[in-house]
């Protein structure tokens, strides 16, 4: 089984936090339109912790309906749909599964994703992972792909400005800057296995 993170991953969300940090504060503090920035533009607003992470399913709310999807990433899940023969893709998330929520993020997978899905809302990944006997599992934080890399065949990271500099990786665990790259891998790595089987 092949599963991928959402946020991040398949939609660009980063407009989600930005947009709705924008009508609260009324303050664009991300200059360089990164992770990193707008994490350490956000913190200099005290209490910003605890305000920021009830903010979040508001802000999805709001705003994932604008959220574009991640440059090539539907292309390239679209072909390891069709090439591993699979009956949907698995999505896993952690975010919180209030109707709000699931119901915008549900849509706007059915309004850009010309496959069928199964999404999982966990902040348990691991829980998930193993319950579904998933081999390989694709995110662009770097905790995540260490942590599930104990359970998986691979773990891949998806290079992004705020993983880059996270270092060391688990041997299992894999960098790319596309799906098509984690794509390639899995190709490669299924052909070895045969040869050596």
């Amino acid at each position: 089984m092949i599963a991928f993170d959402f946020d991040g991953v398949i939609s660009d969300t980063y407009h989600i936090f930005r947009g709705h940090f924008w009508d609260v504060f009324g303050e664009n503090i991300d200059t360089e339109l990164n992770h990193k920035s707008f994490d350490m533009g956000l913190s200099k607003f005290e209490g910003y912790e605890p305000w920021w992470w009830k903010e979040i399913p508001v802000a999805i709310t709001r705003y994932q309906h604008i959220c574009p999807p991640i440059h090539n990433s539907i292309e390239a899940i679209n072909s390891i749909y069709y090439d591993y023969d699979m009956e949907y893709i698995l999505i896993i998330t952690a975010r919180e599964p209030s109707d709000a929520v699931m119901q915008v993020t549900k849509l706007w997978c059915h309004q850009n994703l010309p496959f069928p899905t199964e999404i999982e809302f966990s902040e348990d990944k691991l829980e998930v992972i193993k319950r579904r006997n998933v081999r390989y599992f694709i995110d662009d934080r770097f905790k995540t792909a260490q942590d599930l890399s104990s359970v998986l065949q691979y773990s891949y990271l998806l290079n992004s400005p705020w993983n880059l500099r996270d270092t060391p990786l688990n041997d299992n665990v894999i960098r790319v800057n596309t799906i098509w790259e984690m794509k390639n891998h899995m190709g490669l790595q299924n052909i070895y296995d045969a040869a050596n089987a």
